[in-house]
């Protein structure tokens, strides 16, 4: 465990020493990003430099008679977590990006049009309330309930139409080569 020194015996002619600082808290920080996550290297040693440039960047704002460690600490749960959100922020974006492109794949597109008007056809040659209940919950979203009120069927008969229906679509998607 690392001793508890006060803020004031790093200064020296009323400016902070870091070599002094550095010394002392560099494996102590390493351990605390260590125990606080499991980033990569490079991610560890920009931490900690992070660190080591706030506390010098707030070397004028610090309170000299209070413990450096649990200051060194906290500063360093902070860069964690900010580092930590840049990385989840990123992450995401990357997700967008990828969906957003594949939304203007135009193979992709065109192949998603081709399924679409397979399936429509594959409706058209079905009975009425048959695409009805399937048009209404995959394309309009309706619960089973709401269809069944609509069609003025009982909410199992829906769900057997609907099961029933799916197998007939997916037939004719395997017929026509899409599955």
């Amino acid at each position: 465990m690392i001793e508890e020194k006060i803020i004031e015996k790093y200064f020296f002619k009323n400016e902070l020493n870091m070599q002094y600082v550095i010394d002392d808290y560099y494996n102590y920080i390493r351990t605390i990003v260590k125990n606080f996550s499991n980033i990569q290297l490079e991610d560890e040693e920009e931490i900690i430099s992070d660190v080591f440039f706030i506390v010098w960047k707030n070397k004028n704002i610090l309170d000299k008679k209070a413990k450096f460690a649990p200051y060194i600490a906290g500063v360093t749960k902070r860069v964690i977590y900010k580092k930590y959100r840049e990385v989840s922020s990123k992450l995401y974006y990357d997700k967008f990006e990828e969906e957003f492109i594949d939304k203007f794949n135009i193979e992709k597109v065109l192949e998603e049009k081709e399924v679409n008007d397979c399936i429509i056809r594959s409706l058209k040659l079905i009975g009425e309330k048959e695409y009805l209940v399937f048009t209404k919950y995959y394309y309009h979203n309706k619960k089973i309930k709401d269809i069944s009120k609509e069609l003025n069927i009982s909410v199992s008969n829906a769900k057997t139409i609907l099961y029933r229906t799916r197998k007939k679509v997916k037939e004719f998607l395997r017929i026509g080569g899409f599955y």
